[in-house]
């Protein structure tokens, strides 16, 4: 049985006795139409007017997290462990197994962003669940051995490492300047105009400042919001639709693997600051993270403290800024 043990001179949490399932059905898409009997029944469709399902999403037939259990924490000496509680989904993003999602149309992606939204929403409800992660793997630099467009929905017990740290730091600069500091990032970004891709009225894409991998790309809203799942606006959620599909045409004549990952507001409830502490949406400012992948990125896939890139972000945004979309 898997089970959270934390390492105590990282404090990351890392799940041990996992083991991947072979499927049974070799060469036959799980995802394609007509073969949902090989997945697990569906938490959620979207379907158009004759009933096919557009969009949908149900449990991971082999789950990292399971929702079923109870967290358990306990001690052995001074390790702490506890059961994987949690939950692990897969939302098929598209009926079509070759469409990237360069190739998705403006609906397409709406319904897809709808679907996180309503996962996170959905999840968020339960307050055992500290974090809802959402990401998506292209190809198999990245991980994927299914082809077919689908993306994974992860609740933890904890807040990963890497978010905390990114709370952190936002907290830091939020006490320092009573600013938000992702808003700080986009109001230099452009001013200064160097790693800019793309902008609209309310999304600006840009090539981070210190990447960790070449052709890296955020996507973040111009206004300060912290939760993803609080998108409700269509106007906003056409322009993030149109910021994607922008991004996604420049990175897949450049890359033919990626990671996508949603980041949003831990699962923490905003009740009312004592003059100690800040509400998490005061200082948090949600974003979507591109990562392209290429060999090396791929074969060296532990979180090293020094990511070597070969390209400089502003070279990158200058070549994603060329192509031809």
């Amino acid at each position: 049985m898997p089970e959270l043990r934390k390492d105590p001179v990282s404090g990351s949490w890392v799940v041990v006795g996992y083991h991947t399932k072979k499927s049974s059905s070799t060469g036959i898409c799980p995802f394609c139409p007509g073969n949902e009997n090989l997945t697990p029944n569906s938490i959620r469709e979207y379907k158009d007017p004759q009933g096919n399902w557009l969009v949908r999403c149900f449990p991971a037939s082999n789950p990292i997290f399971v929702i079923e259990v109870a967290a358990n924490k306990r001690a052995e000496g001074i390790y702490d462990k506890m059961e994987n509680l949690g939950a692990h989904e897969i939302i098929v993003e598209n009926r079509s197994h070759t469409k990237t999602m360069s190739g998705f149309s403006q609906q397409e992606l709406l319904l897809l962003f709808d679907m996180y939204r309503d996962r996170i929403l959905d999840l968020k409800q339960d307050m055992r669940f500290k974090h809802i992660y959402v990401f998506k793997n292209h190809g198999e630099l990245a991980g994927s051995y299914i082809f077919h467009p689908h993306s994974h929905v992860l609740a933890t017990p904890i807040v990963p490492s890497g978010i905390i740290r990114e709370l952190i730091n936002a907290k830091n600069h939020y006490l320092q300047k009573e600013r938000c500091l992702f808003c700080d990032i986009i109001s230099q970004e452009i001013r200064q105009n160097k790693r800019v891709v793309m902008m609209n009225t309310n999304f600006i894409a840009i090539c981070p400042f210190a990447p960790r991998f070449p052709y890296e790309v955020w996507i973040l809203p111009r206004f300060h919001e912290a939760g993803f799942e609080c998108l409700t606006t269509e106007g906003i959620k056409n322009d993030l639709a149109l910021a994607m599909l922008d991004i996604m045409k420049r990175i897949e004549k450049l890359a033919n693997a990626y990671t996508f990952v949603v980041h949003t507001s831990p699962n923490m409830p905003d009740e009312i600051a004592s003059s100690e502490d800040i509400p998490v949406h005061e200082y948090f400012h949600w974003y979507i993270e591109i990562l392209p992948r290429d060999f090396r990125s791929s074969k060296y896939k532990r979180e090293d403290e020094f990511h070597v890139v070969s390209i400089t972000p502003e070279d990158a945004a200058d070549a994603l800024r060329s192509q031809n979309v």
